[in-house]
């Protein structure tokens, strides 16, 4: 049993695999140490804990939004949440360029696109505890997205999406970022000093050729569309990290992210539309570490068949006796 520093309740730890079991996780991220890790983090709260929403509160941010901020506190700090899930074969979204398309007049403006995806309850049986508090966590993302007031005739777009009776959380992540001017980039740089971020930056600045917004990979149809944005934005690479802690080059994001099990770090907004009458919330990437591969796809007797032997299902019934009712 562990106590976890984000609530009074205790969680069981899940039993780790035996030595005759064959595990995909990396060896230094256990079920057990994953889960300890989420409950006892300081950065942030396990997605799952009762009552999250209590410890909440949002801060009006303006044009920027609402963040959500942990309530209490003598700094604004956002309210970040923890979890493991699995990143959906569908609606993935994660690629270099979204799969943008210019001549779509829905889609908008590049500069303003954003890699998304979506997070269901883990399949793995090494890390049970995915599909076992899942609910506990939609629920709780419901009650953070009551803590707007909000008018009767105003319609919410949820980060909680419902498909087939399958419910998902849709998380964000914001491609490019729009250059501070030289004032506010001396005061940004004077408030990464001041908070001792050892100058950390989500842009790629820092990173190598595999993440230059020159030679981002995006498709033809976006590369006119790109070189716009040079002088006037930053590329902001995913902060998604493989088994092996690596970060993922955009090459990469969609072979290396679609289906897998994942650990998300991710911070909450709201916008209000009072031209359209709708409320908009966001789950906001944070960080994302990659715990397990996608889970085998299902296999079926009529792969692998000689097609000039006849029908398969003939040569799978041939010498068997017929069951009659």
């Amino acid at each position: 049993m562990t106590q976890s520093k984000n609530t009074s309740e205790t969680f069981p730890l899940p039993e780790e695999p035996s030595s005759s079991t064959t595990t995909t996780a990396h060896p230094q991220t256990s079920a057990a140490s994953v889960l300890v890790k989420l409950n006892t983090a300081d950065n942030g709260f396990y997605a799952a804990t009762p009552k999250l929403a209590y410890r909440a509160e949002y801060f009006a941010g303006g044009q920027n939004g609402n963040i959500l901020i942990v309530k209490g506190r003598n700094s604004d700090e956002e309210f970040i949440v923890h979890g493991v899930y699995e990143i959906s074969q569908n609606d993935f979204y994660l690629m270099p360029d979204t799969n943008f398309n210019p001549t779509n007049v829905f889609q908008g403006h590049f500069a303003d696109v954003q890699l998304n995806c979506r997070l269901m309850a883990g399949c793995s049986e090494a890390f049970k505890f995915s599909s076992e508090d899942f609910s506990a966590i939609l629920d709780n993302i419901q009650v953070f997205e009551k803590l707007i007031p909000r008018e009767r005739d105003y319609e919410t777009l949820s980060m909680i999406h419902n498909s087939l009776g399958h419910r998902s959380i849709k998380l964000t992540h914001s491609l490019f970022e729009a250059k501070a001017d030289d004032e506010e980039h001396e005061k940004n740089i004077n408030d990464e000093i001041d908070g001792d971020s050892n100058g950390s930056t989500s842009t790629a600045d820092s990173l190598n050729s595999d993440f230059n917004m020159s030679s981002w990979p995006v498709a033809d149809r976006c590369k006119d569309h790109l070189h716009e944005l040079i002088s006037t934005h930053n590329i902001q690479p995913l902060p998604a990290y493989d088994e092996n802690h690596n970060l993922i080059p955009p090459i990469q994001y969609e072979s290396k992210l679609k289906g897998v099990l994942v650990e998300v770090h991710m911070a909450i907004c709201h916008h209000c539309i009072k031209s359209s009458k709708c409320d908009i919330f966001n789950a906001v990437l944070q960080e994302l570490i990659v715990l397990a591969p996608p889970a085998a796809m299902p296999t079926s007797p009529f792969k692998c068949r000689c097609l000039h032997e006849g029908p398969s299902s003939e040569q799978q019934n041939k010498g068997k006796t017929p069951i009659r009712g």
